[in-house]
């Protein structure tokens, strides 16, 4: 596995000083993205991550503080080093206070920089290992979330604690909702690649195609209009570990020949490079489309189905494994905050009837809704488990069709109702906006818009093109 050279995003309204520093950065092994202010930070940002920010405090447009506060709400996680003038304390307490995890004064001197970098790229690789050990921990016991006593879970749990331990590629096959990112996971941390590389994701379907290459390989910088940096695609993200290509049906053919040769050679070029780069990454993909009819439609290439599906796995839909419901609906019971709460009957026998077309991430809505609604239960009676109705039919998806929903007789509003799930699914996902639009099988940037609507998170208001679902 290739160790790629650290990336410092540097933000200062000086020019010359700018380009003079990130020489001298680049000299001693640093790649080096650059920005005049705030705000051209918050757009590389939105391109490639960095290792770390150093940034001075006092700029036109957006100054080091605003950036540090954007920072802090949006998310990143990068460690931030300021530049503050010389003697001036106060602003670089105050910048510690905002979130900067140092500060270097001015004029700088370049070992008390390089000394920084270095504390900061130390902080940043023990959290990775920190991270990477905790998921490991929970991740370890994925294939056991695959929750199921029927012959067929059975069956699927023995082949992935089998599959776990090899890196041959894997193609994942169901209906929507009914976990095919969770055997990947399952797949992922129950084999040596959880110690080795990370568990990365990418949805074919969801990502503009005219935006996925880059997606899938990076580009470089200038390649084409708004390459503003260098970008790391997913594939040298998942260096050493897993990448789960989620919706592969979706992908344009032109890209599906890049896609197998990757795969043949263990070999990817960024756009705008004629150099390959070197990966090992295993490749576990999902689909809920029937290829086969897409290859004799000319839509998707033979040779990367069979690249792809070296092992087909098939997932049960959830009506197939109805003795299945006791087990999942304890288990999302107790996930989602009402462990040891009782599920009569009545309430299995309503749920039984169902046609399940969302499958378990259906249940897992309903469930979340029921504790949500009702935080404390012990007993969850059949009148709370009513499915979502979207457009005539029951649906996976936690608010489509947001005016077709029937609540329980004598039921909430469905404003407050949906505040109450979206904060539920807010705070039981840590605060992760990913995590908890998986929860409510939303794309993330309508939770986020939903977030900011209700004020659960700020930004309602501002930036309503951004916001747009």
């Amino acid at each position: 596995m290739k160790s790629r050279r650290p990336l410092i995003l540097f933000v200062d309204d000086d020019k010359n000083f700018r380009q003079v520093m990130a020489y001298a950065l680049r000299e001693k092994g640093y790649d080096v993205a650059e920005a005049a202010n705030g705000k051209e930070a918050l757009e590389r940002l939105r391109e490639t991550p960095p290792d770390v920010i150093l940034c001075d405090l006092k700029m036109p447009v957006m100054g080091g503080l605003e950036l540090l506060a954007a920072l802090r709400e949006s998310g990143q996680q990068a460690p931030a080093i300021v530049l503050t003038a010389f003697g001036s304390i106060e602003s670089a307490v105050e910048a510690m206070r905002a979130g900067a995890y140092d500060y270097v004064t001015k004029p700088v001197n370049r070992d008390a920089l390089l000394l920084a970098l270095d504390r900061a790229l130390e902080r940043e690789r023990l959290t990775e290992e920190n991270r990477r050990l905790r998921e490991r921990v929970a991740g370890g016991k994925a294939v056991d979330r695959l929750i199921g006593a029927t012959p067929a879970m059975t069956r699927l749990r023995e082949t992935l604690s089998r599959l776990a331990e090899t890196s041959v590629t894997v193609l994942v096959r169901g209906e929507s909702g009914v976990g095919k990112e969770l055997v990947a996971r399952a797949l992922h941390y129950g084999g040596p690649r959880a110690a080795t590389g990370r568990f990365t994701v990418l949805n074919c379907a969801s990502i503009p195609h005219e935006l996925l290459e880059s997606e899938l390989f990076g580009h470089r910088k200038g390649s084409f209009t708004g390459a503003l940096a260098d970008r790391v695609g997913k594939f040298e993200a998942a260096d050493g570990g897993t990448l789960f290509l989620d919706e592969i049906g979706d992908m344009p053919l032109d890209l599906q020949a890049k896609l197998l040769r990757a795969l043949q050679e263990g070999e990817i070029e960024r756009i705008g490079e004629n150099e390959p780069r070197r990966v090992d990454v295993r490749v576990v993909s999902a689909t809920n489309q029937p290829l086969e009819e897409r290859i004799r439609a000319g839509a998707f290439r033979e040779d990367l189905f069979y690249r792809l599906a070296v092992v087909p796995v098939e997932i049960p839909p959830l009506r197939e494994r109805l003795d299945d419901l006791p087990l999942l609906v304890r288990h999302f019971l107790a996930l989602h905050g009402a462990p040891g709460a009782e599920a009569p009957e009545e309430t299995l026998a309503a749920l039984k009837s169902h046609s399940w077309p969302g499958n378990v991430r259906e249940l897992e809505n309903i469930i979340l809704r029921a504790c949500a609604l009702r935080p404390g239960l012990t007993r969850l009676e059949k009148d709370e488990v009513a499915p979502l109705v979207v457009s005539g039919r029951s649906g996976g998806g936690m608010f489509s069709g947001a005016g077709d929903i029937e609540l329980p007789e004598g039921g909430i509003r469905f404003e407050e109702m949906e505040r109450k799930l979206l904060l539920a699914a807010w705070e039981k996902a840590g605060h992760s906006q990913t995590d908890g639009a998986k929860l409510l099988g939303l794309q993330r940037q309508a939770f986020i818009y939903r977030l900011q609507k209700f004020g659960i998170i700020p930004g309602y208001g501002k930036n309503q093109e951004e916001n747009k679902e």
